[in-house]
C-alpha cells in the first residue's frame, strides 16, 4: 500500500516536472524571437495619454523624470502630465512648480494617503475628461527615455493593459540588492519576453504600466495596495479578457537603492489559485494558464525531485524509468545554459542569479501556514482573516414586495455574497476580487427566477465611485441631478443601498428617466 502511494506520487512529480521542461524550453526559445520593425509607411495615430506620477519624497528623482517626460518625442497636445505629490516633506513641490509642464496634486494629512488610495483618488477626478485613450502609471523613482510614450502609444494600440520592465543601475548596492538586479534582468529578457511573444498575461507592475480608458471603464477601479493586490488585480483583468502584456520596449531606469522588490506571498497565490479555480477558469486558457503560472517550481526543489525520482528510477522499476529522467536534466540544463547565455550573465552575475533560489525558497517556508501556526501566528491573522456583515434588500416579482438579507463575506481578500429569505438561500457562484461582482452575481441569479433586488447597484440612478481600495462598493446617486440639473452636490451611497426612488438600471441615465417618471 505504501509502496503504491509512494510510486503514484513520483508519478506525480515526474510529469509536473516534465510539463515544466516542455514550458520553460519553450519560454527559452520564443524569447529570442524579435518583433518586426515598424516601417515608415506604419505610423501609429497619436492617443491622448494621461500620464500619473505617484511620488512621495522623491526629490532626488522626480524633478528628473518630470523633465524627461517634458521632453518626449511625442506631440505635446497628445499628453497630460499628472503629479501625486502625497504629503511630501521635501523640496519636491517647488522644484517641480520651476520646471513646469505637469499639474500638481498636492496631498496634505497627518500619514501618506499611499498609491493605491491616492491614484484611486486622482482617477476619480480625471475620468471625467473627455478624448482621452490611455493612462500611464508611474512611479516618482523612475527615469524614462525621450521615446517611452512612443512606445507606450504603439504597445497600447496593440494590447488593453500593458506593463513595461525596469532596468536596475547598481548604486552602492548590497549582495541581495545585486541578487535582485541580476534576477530582473535574467526575467525581463527570458521569462518575461518569451510570455509575452506568446501573448500570456504577466502580474501587473504600478510603477510602470499603462492602460486603455475603455478598460477603466469596464473595471471602474484600480489595486495598487501590494504585491498580492496587484497579482489579484492582474487576475481581474485577465478574466475579463484584458491580460496585462509585458513591453519591453516600455524601459524604466531605477536605482538600486529605490528598487522596492515585491512579491506575493506563497499564502496569498495558494489562496488565489483556490479561489480562481472553477469551471470557468478551464473554459479561459490564458487565464488558466496565468493561474498554473503561480506554481513555478523553486529550482532547489525541482533539482531535488529530480535526482530522487532518477535514484529510485535507476535502482527499482518505475513508470517511467531512469534514461527519461537524464533526458528531462539535460533539456533543462540546456534550456537554463541558453536562456543564461542570451542573457549575458557570466561567472559573477550567474553567482547572483544562483542565490535566488535560496532566498525564494526561505520566503516560502516562512510564509507557511503549518510554520506560522507553529509560531504562534496564525491565530492573530484570524481575527480579521473573515470578515462578514448582513444588510437587509427588498426584492420583488413585479407583484410582491419581499423583505430579505444579503450576507457580504471578505474571506483572505476574497469576496461573496450570501442572499437569505426564510429558509431559503443563494450564495455566489464564485469567489470574486472584488465586492461589487459578487453582488452583481446574487443579482443576475435572482434575475433568472424571475426577482429583482431593489438596490442601487441596479438602479438607473447610480453612478459607481472609482476606488481601488473599497472594492467598488460605493457610488454617487444622480437623483437629485436628474430633478436639478444645476445640481452638483451628488450624495454618496452604497450599492446595496436602497431608496424609494429606485429605477431599474435598464432606463437610461441621461434621456429616458424622465420620461419613465412620467409614464410610471
Amino acid at each position: 500500500m505504501l509502496n503504491s502511494l509512494l510510486i503514484f506520487i513520483l508519478v506525480f512529480f515526474f510529469l509536473y516536472i516534465a510539463l515544466f521542461t516542455v514550458y520553460f524550453a519553450l519560454i527559452v526559445i520564443v524569447s529570442a524571437i524579435r518583433p518586426k520593425k515598424k516601417s515608415e509607411l506604419d505610423k501609429l495615430d497619436y492617443k491622448n495619454l494621461i500620464v500619473i506620477v505617484y511620488s512621495h519624497n522623491n526629490e532626488k528623482t522626480v524633478v528628473k523624470l518630470l523633465e524627461q517626460l517634458n521632453k518626449q518625442d511625442y506631440p505635446k497636445s497628445n499628453y497630460q502630465i499628472h503629479i501625486i505629490l502625497d504629503n511630501c516633506t521635501d523640496n519636491s513641490s517647488n522644484k517641480l512648480e520651476f520646471v513646469g509642464g505637469a499639474k500638481l496634486w498636492r496631498l496634505t494629512d497627518d500619514t501618506p494617503f499611499g498609491r493605491d488610495k491616492a491614484v484611486s483618488w486622482l482617477l476619480e477626478n480625471l475620468m471625467s475628461f473627455k478624448k482621452v485613450d490611455g493612462y500611464v502609471f508611474l512611479n516618482a523613482n523612475r527615469i524614462v527615455r525621450n521615446d517611452f510614450l512612443s512606445c507606450v502609444n504603439e504597445a497600447l494600440e496593440k494590447n488593453a493593459v500593458v506593463v513595461g520592465s525596469s532596468e536596475i543601475y547598481l548604486e552602492d548596492a548590497d549582495f541581495y540588492e545585486k541578487v535582485w538586479s541580476n534576477v530582473n534582468e535574467y526575467n525581463v529578457n527570458i521569462m518575461r519576453q518569451g510570455r509575452a511573444n506568446l501573448g500570456l498575461a504577466v502580474p501587473i507592475d504600478s510603477d510602470v504600466m499603462a492602460m486603455r480608458h475603455s478598460v477603466l471603464e469596464k473595471i471602474q477601479c484600480i489595486d495598487f495596495k501590494d504585491a498580492n493586490a496587484e497579482l489579484k488585480y492582474s487576475f481581474l483583468l485577465t478574466s475579463v479578457n484584458y491580460p496585462p502584456i509585458f513591453v519591453q520596449k516600455m524601459k524604466t531606469y531605477v536605482s538600486s537603492l529605490d528598487y522596492e522588490v515585491r512579491r506575493p506571498t506563497f499564502a496569498f497565490k495558494m489562496s488565489l489559485f483556490l479561489h480562481c479555480i472553477n469551471f470557468k477558469s478551464l473554459t479561459n486558457p490564458k487565464f488558466l494558464e496565468f493561474l498554473l503560472s503561480l506554481f513555478k517550481p523553486n529550482p532547489i526543489i525541482l533539482i531535488g525531485l529530480l535526482v530522487l525520482i532518477g535514484i529510485y528510477s535507476f535502482n527499482y522499476y518505475f513508470l517511467f524509468d531512469f534514461p527519461w529522467s537524464v533526458t528531462l536534466a539535460v533539456i533543462l540544463a540546456v534550456a537554463f545554459g541558453v536562456s543564461v547565455y542570451k542573457s549575458h550573465l557570466y561567472v559573477k552575475p550567474l553567482i547572483y542569479l544562483a542565490s535566488c533560489p535560496f532566498f525564494t525558497l526561505c520566503d516560502a517556508l516562512a510564509d507557511m501556514p503549518v510554520l506560522k501556526k507553529i509560531f504562534k501566528l496564525k491565530k492573530k491573522m484570524q481575527k480579521t482573516f473573515v470578515e462578514k456583515i448582513a444588510v437587509p434588500v427588498t426584492v420583488t416579482n413585479g407583484k410582491h414586495i419581499f423583505s430579505c438579507s444579503l450576507e457580504l463575506i471578505s474571506d483572505g481578500g476574497f469576496k461573496k455574497a450570501v442572499f437569505r429569505y426564510k429558509n431559503k438561500k443563494q450564495e455566489t457562484t464564485q469567489s470574486y476580487v472584488r465586492m461589487c461582482d459578487a453582488v452583481k452575481n446574487i443579482s443576475d441569479l435572482l434575475e433568472q427566477h424571475g426577482f429583482r433586488m431593489k438596490i442601487c447597484q441596479s438602479c438607473a440612478y447610480f453612478a459607481p465611485k472609482i476606488d481601488g481600495t473599497n472594492n467598488m462598493i460605493k457610488g454617487y446617486c444622480n437623483q437629485r441631478a436628474v430633478e436639478n440639473q444645476n445640481c452638483t452636490d451628488l450624495p454618496e451611497t452604497l450599492l446595496w443601498s436602497s431608496c424609494e426612488y429606485y429605477i431599474p438600471e435598464e432606463v437610461n441615465k441621461v434621456i429616458d428617466i424622465s420620461d419613465y417618471i412620467k409614464n410610471k
